[in-house]
């Protein structure tokens, strides 16, 4: 994730052509102004016009699920139609994918695997690599975990294998054409928009229950950036290049087999870093709808038993660490621009990597001469684990302890002050006013199409029904996402003054943004017992990071020869800051919001399992009870709610574009 935040960073890079306008027409003031006049509304009508029964479509649900009856009826018959059997039958390929890579893995027994992941990271990745792989492997074992682990390495081969068949093929053809890249950034758009949570109740209803349906959810939220990145790295490639191979009479299939995709090798594999990185983060979300493994343990103990859930949830953030610094320690070792092998050294390699095949055959067959088991089964630190994490867990819920007075205090507050004023303005407010009033902000801040497509978007979730849940949920991003964009520009800025800092904020971010969504949760429920608390601060978690690192970039890259000339005229550190480096980043800072609102979002739903209410509450409970019509008009809001958050907060750039100069 790291590496599409740095990406959009370089590509948000503020420019000296900064649009100049009065400040009576500034977005700011613009913004400030329609709020206000919102806010005159609700005091003076307020919980007067709710959203009126005749502008929605109150026999969905019903035909919604009739149409779950009809589906499940068509799947169970002697004779489906090709469109069910083609689901059917794609189902039931991902269970047997998933099911063939869990059985090779037990094949292998567990000393197999492990040697085989320690030296192949030893060969490709190097010395530092090989360390994260073994790491990984003593934390499955010593956590009494080794079968989920494997499970979960299983469907992780599964989804990521397919999702980079799709992606790379997608991604160089996105980098070769400009009109191809285009016509799918909007479809990627989407898919990385829509939390995971809306679409598991389709998948579902679609392919059952299972790891195939799990593979699919994963699919679907780890293939955009297998596209986006790889793109990138093929238009990266030198375009001298390109024009040198292609005058020495290269085809363009030669130039893109021999110039731009060995070029392109380290964003390639970047591309798979991230695709797995994106792949675990929805282990656990996949859990929800039979994905085996470690996702499994963590949903299913998140309320019998938070210290086992917790404990998966660490080896899951051992396996995505060790996973990232191996293949990001590949990508490096293997980049052409900076390795130039001579035909001795590309020998020695080929030497090492036929070792390390033989090597790793010999270990798997002495180990299954010597009746080596599948799974690790030997002395664990499991009970000593699962004492250590109760012990905390019992702590932090203690109401005697100086950490529950403050983080009760916390919770107190923000549901006070923050939570519950935002709530009551959202759907108290007149519909037609709020409606009228976030399409107005839309245009001020990013154009006339968003405006549009936010005005749609607002009045599909009316038209359903899920007017005011969508407004309770939107109520609770909106104070995540403040308090996300205050600690992520505070630390964002102080980062990109400080190196110091920026290399004790680098490791923090990682571990935030590695950690799977759902495992922010556990930890918190007992922190700030306030059942709506939870998610909102996990949001806060899991999206500051991002906004941090784009800030950073977009303050460090401003042109140093715009802050020279300030500080020629006499401006101090702290005025260049504020007046030089902070508006010209405001592209970036920009950029920062409207991913840190998208990565809000998608927490502050999965906070509907633990009693949240609104949207993600109404998922869990069409979930929980089979109820398709609950569950789908939930998702569909999400998806309404997400494309309006992002068109709100698209930035000036877009809009200047779109408005013209």
């Amino acid at each position: 994730m790291s590496v599409i935040a740095d990406a959009a960073a370089a590509s948000a890079t503020p420019s000296l052509l900064v649009e100049h306008r009065p400040w009576w027409r500034s977005r700011v003031t613009l913004t400030a102004a329609i709020v206000g006049v919102m806010l005159v509304c609700y005091f003076a009508l307020k919980a007067e016009y709710p959203w009126p029964a005749s502008l929605t479509w109150n026999s969905l649900p019903t035909y919604l699920n009739d149409f779950q009856t009809w589906l499940v009826d068509q799947r169970n018959a002697e004779s489906p139609s090709f469109v069910i059997r083609a689901f059917n039958g794609f189902a039931e390929f991902l269970d047997s994918l998933v099911e063939w890579f869990t059985s090779f893995l037990g094949w292998m027994t567990w000393v197999g695997v492990s040697v085989a992941g320690v030296l192949v990271s030893l060969r490709f990745g190097g010395v530092r690599a090989s360390i994260w792989a073994l790491a990984a492997f003593v934390m499955f074992a010593a956590s009494g975990l080794w079968a989920e682990s494997m499970q979960t390495l299983a469907l992780m081969l599964a989804a990521v294998g397919l999702s980079l068949l799709v992606g790379i093929p997608l991604g160089v053809y996105a980098g070769l054409s400009t009109r191809f890249e285009r016509a799918v950034t909007p479809v990627l758009d989407a898919m990385q928009i829509i939390p995971a949570f809306a679409y598991l109740m389709p998948v579902v209803i679609l392919f059952s229950v299972g790891p195939g349906a799990a593979v699919i959810t994963t699919m679907i939220y780890a293939i955009p950036p297998a596209i986006r990145i790889t793109a990138l790295g093929i238009r990266g490639v030198p375009a001298n290049t390109v024009e040198a191979a292609l005058a020495m009479g290269s085809t363009p299939a030669q130039t893109l087999a021999k110039v731009r995709l060995p070029l392109a090798r380290r964003m390639l594999l970047l591309s798979v870093n991230q695709t797995i990185l994106f792949a675990l983060s929805m282990v656990v979300i996949a859990g929800l709808i039979g994905g085996k493994g470690l996702g499994d343990v963590v949903t299913s103990g998140l309320n019998s038993y938070p210290a086992l859930a917790l404990l998966a949830g660490l080896v899951i953030v051992v396996m995505a660490m060790a996973l990232d610094r191996v293949t990001e320690s590949v990508a490096e070792r293997t980049n052409p621009a900076r390795r130039h092998l001579t035909d001795e050294r590309r020998r020695r390699l080929r030497l090492a990597s036929v070792a390390t095949g033989i090597a790793v055959i010999a270990v798997v067959a002495v180990s299954r001469l010597l009746g080596v088991g599948a799974d690790y089964s030997r002395t664990t630190a499991r009970d000593w684990l699962l004492a250590r994490i109760q012990s905390v867990l019992d702590y932090v819920q203690n109401p005697d302890t100086a950490l529950f007075r403050v983080t009760s205090w916390i919770g107190d507050h923000i549901v006070q002050y923050g939570l519950v004023p935002f709530r009551n303005f959202l759907v108290e407010t007149p519909w037609p006013v709020t409606l009228l009033g976030i399409t107005l902000i839309s245009l001020a801040v990013s154009g006339r199409r968003s405006a549009i497509t936010t005005f749609v978007m607002l009045a599909v979730i009316g038209v359903i029904g899920e007017w005011a849940s969508a407004m309770d949920t939107a109520s609770q991003v909106l104070v995540a996402t403040v308090l996300t964009v205050v600690i992520g520009l505070g630390l964002g800025v102080w980062a990109a003054e400080s190196r110091t800092f920026s290399r004790i904020l680098r490791p923090i971010n990682d571990v935030l943004q590695t950690l799977p969504q759902l495992v922010y949760l556990i930890p918190l429920i007992y922190l700030m017992p306030v059942s709506v608390v939870p998610g909102v601060i996990a949001g806060v978690l899991y999206a500051f990071p991002v906004v941090a690192r784009l800030v950073e970039n977009g303050v460090r890259n401003v042109e140093a020869n715009t802050v020279e000339a300030a500080e020629s005229f006499g401006a101090t550190r702290s005025q260049v800051l504020r007046k030089v480096k902070v508006p010209l980043a405001q592209d970036a800072i920009m950029l920062g919001v409207n991913q840190g609102i998208i990565m809000v979002l998608a927490v502050v739903v999965i906070g509907g399992l633990v009693g949240s209410p609104g949207l993600g509450y109404e998922v869990a409970q069409g979930l929980a009870r089979s109820d398709f019509g609950l569950g789908v008009l939930a998702s569909v809001a999400i998806l309404a709610l997400g494309i309006a958050l992002d068109r709100v907060t698209r930035g000036a750039r877009r809009a200047q574009l779109e408005e013209g100069p």
